[in-house]
């Protein structure tokens, strides 16, 4: 069995709408303060965007899982 865990950011983007960043094999044990770091960080660099994210929204991870079936049988 395997698991991946993904980094779903959200903002609020310069002319009111929703932007969302997302981010696959991210670290599950990343701390609150490292995300804020993150989001705040890109907020600051914003000028890169074509959509400049303003306000951070939320933030989560997203973990699956994988199974795998032995079909042979």
């Amino acid at each position: 069995m395997a698991a991946g865990t993904k980094l779903v950011l959200t903002f609020v983007g310069s002319s009111g709408n929703t932007i969302s960043s997302t981010f696959n094999y991210a670290d599950p044990e990343a701390t609150a303060a490292n995300v804020k770091a993150l989001m705040n960080g890109m907020i600051a660099n914003g000028s890169i965007y074509a959509n400049v994210p303003v306000t951070a929204k939320s933030a989560k991870t997203v973990t699956t899982t994988e199974n795998a079936y032995d079909l042979s049988a």
